[in-house]
């Protein structure tokens, strides 16, 4: 939500806070900086408090900044006070919304000190649970696997969040799921099967990953597709193609994002009758450990209180993966991208405190072998300066990567790591993403990700032109270049001649881009995924280096190795975590 309003029990505790001082009544507005956008911030206001916040203009991502926006309004009406927590892992939103709250107390003439009191207080309290399960991460690995193990009979199941809200880098991906799908694909032409979508993962893996789990995930992430559909999660029809994607299987949800999957899982955890408690803001330290080596519990800390949540069939790590952990990814940086250096100078898709490592580093000190680590991902859509992948993204079709000059440089159906090495060989390795009308039918059309060719053009982040030769003088490309580029892939699309580039019109969604409007959005490459982790079988069994089982410990998802070789495909993040996470739940609760 982004209108609040005070309401009597509000009322009470605000009164309960002390009086406010004195306010001129009315609606004031101030406009700041938010994470993604500028953010407006409208501020009512009686003679004595604050009585609505409306943040209704803001672009701030689903599932993060909007939380903060959500959680924040409301504590600040509730106590009065702007001095209250910010969230964790949406920090930047949180302090945006508390400073447009300030400018117009400001602007009402109030005494900030009586609203900048401190409002939130955490004395210690240690405490301890006890679960069937315990799920360390509640990203979309951790929710699939603490449903998935309710329905396999667990009475009690409790997720612990380091964040102040579920669904981690989930909620920012693109939520592509691969999967092959005889009724969606053959409704549209496309040939397919499992035999072909495990050799693609293979080959875009560079051969190295398990073929057993990669057998696993190609034969059973159309099981969860299913799994999902029975939870509530509406798919479109059509299939596309994830960047990168090695095939047309990519499914995707109805509303934008990966927060789409996040939004039923929270229903189903609100409907299980707290067979499922979440705990927020409760990172995880360690594991427990008997005298025989099984895992039977977490020790977790709360605002400087220490939790203990015992597990009596186990628990299941889902902490993600370490790209935003430039230290650690830069020492484990020996494979693949040795040749760049992985510093702060370049970004990451991920929440930058979610992506820190922590289930692999408590996985080994209980004995798991940590494998692939030097396995890192790096994907070419890329904001500059963050790295984040925001505006119009490269995946899916009708789209052309050109340089600074206009001149295209590889395949844009490449995979991703032939992508981003390419585009480190252009001047400031950066480059332009192209799409017209084919794309974006009109300035109001919302894509994927709920983006409007509107709201990314009033940013700043998109250049818009109708022809060509302006799209060219507007980005300093060169004219006869970029209309070069823009030939080479429409022959390469119609088969009038074959790509320089390798590029193949295979997708049922190729078409000649030949009508402007004509978009352009600069990219550079990011840390996207670590495909290396924790060693683990088809079970999600947690392995040590000799390939025995280490007893109570499971993990699912970007925390684990072996998967995705040393390259990820497009589309196959979603498809291992939902299909492990939908698997898991049987093999810790009833050991099958």
């Amino acid at each position: 939500m982004s209108l609040f309003r005070l309401n009597p029990v509000i009322l009470l505790a605000g009164l309960a806070a002390g009086a406010a001082s004195a306010l001129q009544p009315g609606t004031y507005t101030a406009e700041v900086n938010g994470h993604n956008a500028p953010l407006t911030v409208k501020v009512t206001v009686d003679a004595n408090r604050i009585t609505s916040i409306d943040t209704s203009k803001n672009l701030e991502t689903i599932g993060v900044g909007k939380v903060a926006l959500d959680k924040v309004g409301r504590k600040i009406l509730k106590y009065q006070s702007i001095n209250v927590d910010s969230v964790t892992g949406a920090s930047f939103s949180s302090a945006a919304l508390k400073e447009g709250v300030k400018q117009c107390l400001i602007k009402a003439g109030a005494d900030m000190k009586q609203f900048e009191k401190k409002a939130e207080f955490h004395p210690i309290h240690d405490r301890t649970y006890e679960a069937d399960v315990v799920i360390v991460g509640g990203g979309g690995a951790g929710l699939a696997s603490a449903i998935s193990s309710m329905q396999a009979g667990a009475k009690k199941v409790i997720v612990l969040e380091k964040l102040g809200y579920l669904g981690g880098s989930t909620n920012v991906s693109g939520a592509a799921l691969n999967a092959v799908d005889d009724k969606r694909q053959k409704a549209q032409g496309i040939q397919d099967s499992f035999e072909t979508f495990y050799q693609s993962t293979m080959k875009g893996g560079h051969n190295v990953g398990n073929p057993e789990l990669v057998r696993y995930m190609t034969r059973h992430s159309i099981d969860a597709v299913h799994w999902m559909e029975s939870l509530g999660v509406k798919f479109k029809d059509h299939i596309g193609a994830a960047t990168g994607s090695l095939g047309q299987r990519s499914h995707y949800p109805v509303d934008p994002s990966g927060n789409a999957y996040i939004r039923v899982f929270e229903k189903v955890i609100a409907d299980s009758n707290g067979k499922i408690q979440v705990l927020l803001d409760t990172p995880a330290k360690s594991l427990i450990q008997d005298k025989s080596g099984r895992v039977i519990g977490v020790v977790a800390d709360n605002f400087g209180s220490k939790v203990t949540v015992k597990a009596k069939d186990g628990v299941i790590l889902a902490t993600g993966g370490f790209g935003a952990n430039v230290a650690f990814r830069q020492k484990a940086n020996t494979g693949v991208w040795k040749h760049v250096r992985l510093d702060d100078t370049i970004g990451c898709t991920n929440i930058q405190k979610a992506a820190q490592g922590d289930g692999l580093f408590m996985a080994q000190k209980a004995g798991a072998e940590l494998i692939g680590l030097s396995d890192i991902q790096l994907h070419p859509c890329g904001t500059p300066g963050t790295g984040l992948m925001e505006n119009i993204r490269t995946s899916g079709r009708n789209r052309i990567f050109v340089n600074s000059d206009g001149q295209r440089f590889v395949s844009e159906g490449a995979a991703r790591d032939v992508l981003a090495n390419a585009i480190f060989h252009q001047k400031g390795s950066t480059y332009w993403i192209v799409v017209n009308k084919l794309r974006y039918p009109s300035r109001e059309f919302k894509d994927s990700m709920g983006a409007t060719i509107h709201d990314m053009v009033a940013l700043g982040a998109v250049v818009e032109a109708p022809t060509l030769d302006e799209l060219a003088q507007k980005t300093g490309m060169k004219a006869a270049d970029l209309k070069a580029s823009i030939q080479q892939y429409n022959d390469a699309v119609t088969g009038k001649q074959k790509d320089r580039f390798g590029f193949i019109a295979n997708n049922t969604d190729d078409k000649p881009m030949t009508e402007g409007p004509w978009y352009a959005c600069k990219k550079v490459p990011t840390v996207h995924h670590t495909m290396g982790g924790i060693r683990i079988d088809v079970k999600s069994e947690a392995l040590n280096a000799k390939g025995q089982p280490i007893p109570g410990l499971y993990a699912v998802g970007e925390v684990t190795g072996g998967i995705h070789g040393a390259n990820r495909l497009g589309g196959n993040a979603i498809a291992d975590i939902m299909t492990f996470g939908h698997a898991v739940g049987p093999h810790i609760v009833q050991g099958k």
